[in-house]
């Protein structure tokens, strides 16, 4: 039996800003309420993927610096929170509280007993976003379809490790062992205002995300 299952759920993240929120509000101020097509479920081969988790430590991974060559920000703080099998580190500035928040969770080898125990732990770690994704949709009138809020459609993100999902702006991608969410607060009247910035935020979550995997 599976000792410690783990579904990844998207909209849990302790103290930071709640897109979904986020969204209802976007919504009625734009007066935005056409409903858009339920994003599709990507399924992968039950075999488990080959990259194994070790401990890591978010903020050294990926420093300020690093984050911000990437985004072309200026972050001056990296607060971290490292447990057993998961690792956080959020960034900011004095001016930009919300900044930005990468958590990664892993497998590890006490989770599971066999090869099927573990491939099916795989597979389960994007199961939350994906569910939250679908509750999301039927919550938020269009927040799933490009023609929505955000201009952004929900559901699968081809070329972010083994698998990636987004919705509400929050990329959850995994390779291997190794779970991954990218939450880019985004300018709210910005997002309002120009079509291409929701946009942009999954893309640059999409590179952040390209750059945490190419380091385990």
């Amino acid at each position: 039996m599976i000792r410690h299952g783990r579904l990844t759920l998207a909209l849990h993240l302790p103290s930071r800003v709640n897109l979904a929120a986020l969204c209802v509000s976007l919504l009625t101020l734009a007066a935005c309420t056409k409903p858009g097509d339920s994003g599709a479920t990507n399924t992968r081969a039950s075999g488990a993927s080959s990259t194994k988790s070790g401990a890591v430590s978010m903020c050294a991974l990926m420093t300020k610096e690093a984050v911000n060559t990437i985004l072309g920000s200026s972050y001056t703080k990296a607060e971290a929170r490292d447990e057993r099998s998961q690792s956080s580190c959020h960034y900011s500035t004095e001016t930009d509280p919300a900044g930005l928040s990468l958590d990664m969770t892993w497998i590890v080898p006490d989770d599971y007993s066999n090869p099927a125990e573990h491939a099916a732990l795989q597979q389960a770690s994007l199961g939350g976003a994906k569910l939250g994704g679908k509750l999301e949709a039927g919550m938020v009138p269009g927040a799933e379809s490009a023609s929505g809020p955000l201009h952004v459609a929900s559901g699968p993100v081809e070329g972010v490790g083994d698998e990636a999902t987004q919705n509400m702006l929050l990329l959850t991608a995994r390779k291997g062992d190794y779970t991954l969410m990218v939450q880019l607060i985004p300018d709210v009247m910005k997002l309002m205002q120009d079509s291409t910035a929701g946009p942009k935020v999954v893309e640059q979550e999409k590179n952040l995300a390209r750059a945490v995997f190419s380091k385990v």
